[in-house]
């Protein structure tokens, strides 16, 4: 039970465990989170599982116990360090049915000559320190993610995260944000570029795992979940359990010693593993998670791609956070503007405050910005190219004072819901143009 004190230590020092954590900004996302948190703490657990063998054999060795007249602990020891076999023409099928032609799937007379017929299994000994590396694995994306966000997102937001009930402390650090927003136009190009590759990390990981695993089981995981499945398709009569082929419960093993007169005496034992019981569902359940998290991530990864080339991806996203927030009059928010004004740099900064703050203040938070966009860009002396001239605007079909502009750029009515208008243009005809929630 030493292991079990020795996670229970651990434990208390992993940062995924902390409850601090929980409300905290969280930069990367849920997917990310499956990944670093869900899987890490997923396969430890399994490592725990694999290192308490005495909980699933009710011995005290767990790994294996060999079947021979000779003294058991020296045959155990031995066919557990240097690895047991199964005969491959041995395995349970249809000539092969167990207790009429072998004892057990794969184990069976056989020539010693015909390598190619031996299947050795010598990898359950890794299983546990394989587990442990692959955990640390899924959190190294983590770790160089936090390192090059750098905790920007956390400096920003500055407890918009949750509820400020404090009506002028909340209007100040919205002011404040939506300036250093603009401040940072065209600035964190590199730092966007450093997040998206370790973001890509993530999904070359878990992409990684499942060669390694592929690899480490001797090239029987790729298609392991598929047998699994193709098992229960058939009738009893025909079913060839693929699970003990890949992680056999009985296996030869085969020694050899000097008898009393200094010939060598060959012993052939039948043993019994009972760790490959749970290293068979382990990696069935590992098949399944590394495929539905390849995809998830995959098309994460996409959206993310999307959301930074495409300002009408961008226009979208800030609209539905809008529409959820609690509903507050005259607010002038020009969603065209925003989406046009942000390079992709300052866009990746903004997507986690729209994802990090709560509605309510993005809404007020958004309207801020609006204001400091418009006056940056009726600065004459800003060259910067990602502006949208107000003049410019004002010539084109994409009127600020529009209510129902075409292509849908704004909000609209139908958009907004009750309780919220689109302010129609002064009648004493202002000279700026802008679009009011």
């Amino acid at each position: 039970m030493s292991i079990v004190a020795l996670f229970h230590s651990i434990g208390d020092h992993i940062p995924i465990l902390k409850k601090e954590k929980f409300g905290q900004p969280d930069p990367e996302g849920i997917i990310a989170s499956f990944h670093y948190r869900g899987t890490c703490m997923l396969i430890f657990g399994f490592t725990l599982l694999v290192t308490c063998t005495e909980w699933i054999s009710g011995t005290d060795s767990g790994f294996i116990e060999c079947l021979h007249t000779g003294p058991v602990d020296f045959i155990n020891s031995y066919c557990y360090i240097m690895g047991t076999f199964s005969v491959r023409d041995k395995y349970v099928g249809p000539n092969n049915k167990i207790g009429y032609h072998v004892a057990e799937t794969g184990v069976g007379p056989y020539d010693s000559r015909n390598k190619a017929n031996i299947n050795h299994k010598a990898y359950y000994q890794w299983v546990p320190f394989m587990l442990f590396l692959q955990g640390v694995m899924f959190y190294i994306p983590h770790i160089i993610y936090k390192t090059f966000e750098g905790g920007k997102i956390k400096n920003y937001i500055d407890g918009l995260q949750r509820w400020v009930l404090d009506n002028n402390e909340r209007s100040d650090k919205e002011h404040e944000l939506a300036k250093n927003v603009v401040e940072n136009i065209g600035q964190l190009k590199g730092w966007c570029l450093q997040l998206v590759a370790a973001r890509t990390l993530y999904l070359v990981n878990v992409v990684g795992q499942i060669l390694f695993t592929d690899c480490f089981l001797g090239w029987e995981f790729s298609t392991y979940g598929a047998s699994v499945l193709s098992l229960l398709e058939l009738d009893d009569e025909e079913r060839i359990d693929p699970m003990s082929k890949v992680f056999p419960r009985v296996t030869k093993c085969t020694f050899w010693k000097y008898g009393h007169s200094g010939t060598i005496q060959t012993h052939d034992a039948e043993c019994i593993l009972p760790i490959n019981i749970i290293n068979e569902k382990i990696f069935v359940f590992l098949w399944f998670w590394f495929i539905v998290l390849t995809v998830i991530t995959l098309i994460n990864f996409i959206f993310d791609m999307i959301l930074i080339f495409s300002v009408r991806g961008r226009a979208i996203i800030i609209k539905r956070k809008l529409a959820i927030g609690p509903r507050k009059n005259n607010l002038k928010i020009d969603v065209n503007l925003i989406v046009q004004s942000l390079d992709f740099g300052v866009w990746r900064l903004f997507y986690a405050l729209l994802k990090n703050i709560d509605a309510l203040s993005f809404r007020e938070f958004c309207e801020y910005l609006t204001e400091e966009l418009q006056k940056k860009c009726e600065c004459p002396d800003d060259d910067n190219d990602s502006c949208l001239k107000l003049k410019d605007m004002e010539d084109s079909n994409e009127n600020l004072n529009r209510t129902s502009p075409p292509g849908g750029e704004f909000l609209t009515l139908d958009e907004i819901g009750d309780g919220n208008y689109v302010k129609a243009p002064s009648p004493t005809g202002s000279t700026h143009k802008e679009s009011s929630i």
